[in-house]
């Protein structure tokens, strides 16, 4: 909703301030709590992991802007079906539960928003991008899997953050978009999405991938169809569509699995 709602400030400078903020959020804390030090961290990894998550939101930023939000939404949460694939394909165990809970998961969402997908030719270029986005952040969730071991929670947070940003920018800068091209409006929008979403949501779910696997964390946000309607419905007084209603139950149902799944592992 945000994205639309600041549709003059350019996808690729939106994505930008908003890691950046966040970044800088968590590196003010830090200071302010433990002074500069940084404890151990493979920064290597952190590299990578902070790669793929700014080419994450990069293309996902982008998909909102070239298909429409109901696919852009979709094919950006397919992380955990990639980190299911990853698993699989490296020998990893992951019960029948934690696939049934996926496929529930999946159905619930086509329910709730199957009425505004739209597969055609015309949006092949937001919908790549935008698979391309589910692809990358489940790569940032397998690689933070094998850093939160080692490194605490906001020290590692921090960093990705940074890197994530400046990997965004230099796509901005290939992409030809300014990363200053904004009103003193919007700064109040780049801080709420680098605390809300950024800092109070994926931070928190790097937190718990210290504990759970990359396809339970990556399963969690599935829920987003969720929540965007709940918030519509409480800021804008938007009709809670029968779609919601419908498949809102299911989608909680397979997120349960998944998670109840890796308990009983």
């Amino acid at each position: 909703m945000v994205i639309r709602y600041v549709a003059v400030v350019p996808a690729l400078t939106l994505a930008f301030w908003r890691m950046l903020s966040a970044s800088g959020m968590l590196w003010g804390y830090s200071l302010a709590s433990s002074g500069w030090s940084s404890g151990s961290m493979n920064k290597k990894l952190t590299v990578f992991a902070g790669v793929f998550l700014g080419r994450h939101f990069a293309f996902f930023f982008l998909g909102v802007r070239h298909t429409s939000i109901a696919n852009a939404t979709l094919l950006g949460n397919t992380g955990p079906f990639f980190t299911a694939i990853f698993a699989f394909c490296t020998g990893q165990h992951l019960s029948k539960k934690t696939y049934l809970g996926l496929v529930l998961a999946l159905l619930g969402i086509l329910i709730v928003q199957g009425a505004s997908l739209n597969m055609s030719g015309k949006n092949i270029w937001g919908n790549s991008i935008s698979l391309l986005s589910g692809l990358c952040v489940g790569m940032s969730y397998v690689f933070s899997a094998e850093i939160r071991k080692e490194t605490k929670n906001t020290v590692y947070g921090r960093s990705l953050f940074f890197v994530a940003a400046v990997t965004i920018g230099i796509v901005a800068v290939f992409m030809g978009d300014s990363l200053v091209e904004f009103q003193k409006e919007h700064v109040v929008w780049f801080i709420f999405l680098g605390l809300v979403p950024s800092v109070l949501g994926h931070n928190m779910l790097n937190y718990a991938i210290k504990y759970l696997t990359p396809t339970t964390v990556a399963s969690v946000p599935l829920g987003e169809p969720i929540i965007a309607t709940m918030f519509g419905y409480l800021i804008f007084s938007e009709r809670i569509p029968i779609e919601a209603v419908m498949g809102g139950p299911v989608i909680l149902c397979g997120i349960y699995i998944i998670l109840k799944s890796y308990n009983e592992d």
